[in-house]
């Protein structure tokens, strides 16, 4: 069975990792859509206009 404090304690732990990587996390996805957006969207273009 597990203990509700070491569960409270698992949570709190998790929660802080959490807000310690968001800010990192959100800036990767931005990253990846603002580098990837681009071409894809200019090769679309390109192959519609064929």
């Amino acid at each position: 069975m597990v203990n509700p404090r070491t569960d409270a304690e698992l949570s709190a732990a998790v929660q802080n990792a959490l807000q310690t990587l968001l800010p990192q996390i959100r800036a990767e996805i931005r990253e990846e859509f603002r580098t990837s957006s681009g071409p894809s969207d200019s090769g679309l273009g390109r192959d519609l206009g064929r």
